[in-house]
């Protein structure tokens, strides 16, 4: 579609509006960008609508882009000069674009008036947008063509931003012509206006502490980098890219293996250790519970022995009359229970020393449980410490192997492989060429020698060389 058949009637303009500046504002932040002349028209455009467009502009940078500018077309409250504040853009959806040029539709037009209406009716169109990917910062004939037929009132703006060439520029009306201003002001919250200023070093190529983009996130050129990076295809590795890829990874291999089977030895190793130490502490656990009965059974001993030398001694100082049949065998009775308290000490006395012997064999078997344990221990150890060095080595080559696959890379895109074949090949011809030489001399030279040969056979022995007659007259 031609810019001819293009029309706008439909669209309306209001008033400029008295308010006051934003550079004037105490709530409003304000940094220029390059230098605003004071003749200029001053340009106030909202950091995250410059963030937008600088977006859409990276979007795509092998055609030209472009959209709306909406804002406020205002004058001064206090000294009446006109300047205009840029608040928001919509982007053209429904386009003619080429690799050089930009042109808006009837549907175009249509869907960016429906879209305004319904998400920013109290905002004038104050100008247009669009792109010059690696063509600069200018207005071309058709651009020019689309400013004056479709935004010729006053304080309607042009804006260029070159994503290329990373660079931006606001046109203004002048004296009937469109003219570029020396620079313009981005305009943000006063709250956020470290943001602002990390924003305009970002446009201006300027190096920022933190390194991040406006707003503390990625920037957008880094973020239309990021995504072009991941949307990037992916080219065939070489046939030396996949022998070295698949050695890299073989070594990889190995060294997870390596390290897999080190971790399941250690583990079974401590497993075991883990079981003798649980059987130890569960035998001293049974030791430990005989010799508190030994303990008991010593102290009831002890006990039943000063009972008996207390019946002893009463025994010794009672006397008995014979005369008392009945006390006589209550005596008795009472030396025979004491006779078996005596037999069943004795017993209890053997059974006490074979528990003191056993707890003190149990003590032994503790004791070499425990120094097999340590052994282990220090067995395990030992397994780390070489398995650590193992990994070193491992890495260690993996390193070296890295450096030589970089090497031979290197020395593949330098094409220092690919002479070298060609001059052994040219080499090789030279020597078969040679060879060949060679051969058919000597054939020749065999040929020669046997025709001769064969001439003295044929000749008569008597006749004579051939007499070669002058005659002089």
């Amino acid at each position: 579609m031609s810019d001819e058949e293009i029309q706008f009637e439909d669209v309306a303009y209001r008033e400029p509006l008295k308010a006051r500046r934003p550079d004037l504002d105490p709530r409003v932040a304000c940094i220029a960008y390059r230098v605003p002349q004071h003749e200029d028209l001053p340009i106030f455009l909202d950091r995250k609508t410059a963030d937008a467009i600088e977006r859409h502009a990276l979007r795509d940078t092998s055609v030209e882009l472009g959209g709306i500018l909406l804002g406020k077309e205002c004058v001064d409250e206090v000294t009446g000069l006109p300047f205009v504040w840029v608040t928001e853009a919509l982007e053209a959806k429904h386009y003619e674009n080429t690799q050089a040029s930009f042109t808006y539709t009837h549907d175009s037009w249509e869907e960016i008036t429906r879209e305004r209406d319904a998400k920013h009716p109290e905002l004038d169109i104050v100008g247009w947008y669009h792109t010059h990917p690696d063509f600069g910062i200018f207005l071309s004939s058709h651009d020019l063509f689309i400013h004056h037929n479709f935004f010729d009132q006053p304080l309607q703006v042009a804006y260029v931003v070159d994503p290329i060439r990373q660079d931006r520029g606001f046109f203004q009306w002048k004296d009937g012509r469109m003219v570029q201003v020396g620079g313009f002001w981005l305009c943000d919250e006063r709250g956020d206006r470290m943001a602002l200023a990390r924003f305009v070093n970002e446009l201006e190529g300027i190096p920022t502490a933190d390194g991040g983009g406006g707003g503390g996130g990625l920037s957008p050129r880094l973020e239309a980098e990021l995504f072009a990076m991941l949307s990037r295809p992916q080219t065939v590795a070489v046939a030396t890219d996949r022998g070295q890829s698949a050695a890299v990874f073989s070594l990889l291999g190995m060294f997870v293996g390596a390290l897999a089977v080190a971790g399941f030895i250690w583990l079974q190793t401590l497993g075991r250790t883990l079981v003798d130490q649980s059987e130890a502490i569960k035998s001293l656990k049974v030791a430990q519970e005989k010799s508190t009965v030994s303990s008991r059974d010593q102290i009831t001993a002890e006990r039943v022995s000063a009972k008996e030398a207390a019946l002893d001694a009463i025994l010794h100082d009672v006397k008995v009359d014979p005369a008392s049949p009945k006390l006589s065998a209550r005596l008795s009775e009472v030396l025979a229970q004491r006779d078996e308290a005596q037999r069943a000490m004795g017993r209890l006395k053997v059974e006490k020393d074979a528990l003191a012997d056993k707890t003190v064999a149990l003590d032994h078997e503790v004791l070499a449980i425990k120094i097999n344990t340590d052994a282990e221990r220090e067995k395990a150890k030992k397994n780390e410490e070489e398995l650590r060095q193992k990994n070193a080595d491992l890495t260690k080559q993996n390193d070296e192997l890295q450096d030589v696959a970089e090497e031979y890379k290197r020395m593949a895109k330098d094409n220092g492989l690919s002479d070298l074949r060609k001059k052994y090949q040219w080499a090789w011809y030279l020597a078969l060429a040679g060879w060949c030489g060679f051969a058919a001399s000597g054939i020749g030279l065999a040929a020669a020698l046997a025709r001769g040969e064969s001439d003295d056979h044929d000749r008569p022995s008597n006749s004579e060389p051939p007499h070669t007659t002058i005659s002089i007259t």
